[in-house]
């Protein structure tokens, strides 16, 4: 058997401090992060006694304003099937039970929520200095402009005017008065 070669390794502060090195260090983890859905594409690895299924390509944007890119393999596999859901869930896609038809490729350009941290191990314990995205969720829509909500008895107290009699019309009824039952 042959033997491997010495080398001279270069090895800098942040090899040392496991932190992922470039742009990817810039986000904080965990965190939650807008990514964009950057291309699509199937992916098969059953020659290999794998799985097949589609590959998602997200873009996440640092602090910094550098992009960094994320893989998300998703299965067809029946006990891969809820990350598949999870994703197309948090790009608004239409699911029901059944058989579902969809078309990946019309969420290119679309930006969802993403969950980032390091990969873990069933401990629960980082096994290592790189990142991923870990959760998927849609992002909500901006909330509707609320109307300017009616004022309170209080408030209307508040603005009466010192020596103003208490009128139940608009004031209601005293505090510590039953009303009258008819």
């Amino acid at each position: 058997m042959a033997e491997a070669t010495a080398r001279q390794i270069p090895v800098s502060e942040s090899d040392l401090t496991n932190d992922g090195g470039g742009a990817y260090a810039e986000l904080e983890v965990p965190g939650d992060y807008e990514a964009i859905l950057k291309s699509v594409e199937d992916y098969d690895y059953t020659d290999k006694g794998k799985s097949y299924g589609w590959l998602f390509l997200y873009a996440v944007e640092t602090p910094s304003g550098a992009s960094v890119d994320f893989k998300v393999y998703l299965s067809f596999g029946q006990n891969a099937r809820w990350k598949l859901v999870s994703v197309l869930q948090a790009h608004d896609a239409n699911l029901e039970v059944g058989v579902a038809e969809v078309d990946p490729n019309a969420f290119v350009g679309e930006t969802i929520g993403a969950s980032i941290d390091y990969p873990r191990d069933d401990e629960d314990q980082p096994t290592s200095k790189f990142r991923e995205i870990r959760g998927f969720f849609s992002l909500a829509a901006e909330p509707e402009p609320v109307e300017e909500a009616p004022q309170t008895v209080i408030e209307k107290v508040a603005d009466r005017p010192t020596g103003v009699q208490h009128d139940p019309e608009t004031d209601g009824e005293k505090f510590g008065k039953e009303p009258d039952i008819i």
